[in-house]
């Protein structure tokens, strides 16, 4: 899921190094980490120091901790007076898919700049790298743990990515993986058609932004189980935050309002429409939240992501939270096997244990797979090639998922 995009840079004097490469060697490319060059007006907003885009690993650290916290509830010695944060994972993994789809459309955008095209094969190569090594560790570990409890079919629909249509009926340690099913679906797509039908861009998004709320209400009164983990029924986060991509240099002219203190409303609603699952009962009411309080909270939270990259909040970029954002994604992999099973008696369910084991196994995740195949997936990559390239800024490492 989550995962999905990290924003990681490599250091600005690789253009340097291979422009120094060409004029000593007779080939016309160099094998060189992969480097990606921008106008004289870069339109990220990047540290001038680290090279990062600034707060989005802490917003990361913040959703990851939301999805802990909704799936921490129900554990054996965690506080029955917290049990009202249980709607807030969803709220954790919506704000990750938000964050992906931003990152992955100004990436593609900013290539389509540079050099006029998008490398589709390219894209789902680095795609590949950055998702499915530390998922596949993940789905390999508890299928040898657990083979005696799975079925056939659940093993196909999480090892292919479909188990988004599948939920009720597959087993808990796969449960959180609808969330990668619904990106790796969004991103077979989603750069398709933006190569396809540049011009049509925003009026794609918005359509989809605008039926799936109608989908989810058709599909609650059909009684259709899993309706609200559908590929068809969750797009719109993705879809909003691409969105937002597109739209953020004109977002710039409503900075008065936006890096104001007034714009603290914007993540005091996207905190606040999650519990009104708690307050509102009933087919309407659901109904009503399914239309209008998610598509709200949606663009509550691309609003809260373009003011804490603005305004470089310096809570989001201190060190320890930026290091929870970083290995978020395998954090989300990890937290299942330790948070989810509630009916288990084992030592290692329980709370705070689960919750050290989980970040544990994170940690191994990132720095044994998650870096290690980054590495191959940069080793030996051309960089882009632009005559009239004024900047550079490192490659985003991609994820995007929880």
């Amino acid at each position: 899921m989550i995962a999905d995009c990290d924003a990681f840079y490599k250091r600005s004097n690789q253009y340097e190094r291979h422009q120094t490469q060409q004029q000593c060697c007779s080939v016309s490319h160099v094998a060189t980490p992969e480097v990606l060059y921008f106008p004289a007006k870069p339109t990220l907003e990047l540290d001038a120091m680290t090279r990062r885009i600034p707060s989005l690993d802490g917003l990361r650290a913040i959703s990851i901790t939301l999805v802990i916290l909704g799936h921490l509830v129900g554990t054996r010695n965690f506080p029955v007076e917290l049990s009202f944060l249980k709607p807030y994972a969803n709220l954790g993994v919506r704000v990750f898919f938000i964050i992906s789809g931003y990152l992955i459309t100004k990436l593609l955008l900013e290539e389509r700049d540079q050099t006029g095209k998008l490398d589709l094969l390219e894209f789902y190569r680095r795609r590949a790298y950055r998702i499915f090594p530390a998922a596949y560790l993940y789905m390999l570990v508890m299928a040898a743990l657990h083979w005696r409890s799975l079925t056939g079919r659940q093993l196909l629909v999480t090892f292919t990515y479909l188990s988004s249509y599948y939920h009720s009926h597959n087993s808990w340690m796969f449960g959180h993986l609808w969330s990668l099913s619904v990106e790796e679906q969004f991103y077979l797509i989603w750069p398709f058609a933006l190569a396809m039908g540049f011009v049509m861009r925003k009026r794609m998004l918005i359509l989809t932004i605008a039926l799936c709320p109608l989908l989810r209400v058709a599909f609650h009164f059909l009684h259709l189980p899993d309706r609200h983990i559908y590929f068809p029924t969750v797009l719109d986060t993705i879809a909003t935050g691409c969105l937002l991509a597109i739209f953020w240099e004109k977002l710039r002219r409503h900075d008065r309002f936006l890096l104001s203190r007034a714009a603290w409303i914007l993540p005091a609603v996207a905190c606040g429409v999650p519990l009104l699952q708690n307050i509102f009962y009933g087919y309407k009411a659901q109904a009503a939240y399914e239309v209008f309080g998610l598509t709200i909270m949606h663009f509550a939270i691309a609003g809260t992501i373009y003011i804490a990259v603005r305004k470089k909040w310096h809570w989001l970029n201190v060190q320890p939270v930026i290091w929870v954002g970083v290995v978020s994604y395998s954090l989300y992999l990890w937290q299942q096997a330790f948070l989810e099973d509630r009916t288990s008696a084992s030592w290692w369910t329980a709370f705070p244990i689960n919750m050290i084991l989980a970040l544990l196994c994170a940690a191994a995740s990132y720095y044994c797979v998650e870096r290690t195949f980054l590495q191959l997936r940069n080793r030996d990559v051309v960089p882009l090639q632009r005559p009239f390239a004024a900047a550079t800024v490192e490659k985003e490492k991609l994820l995007t998922t929880l």
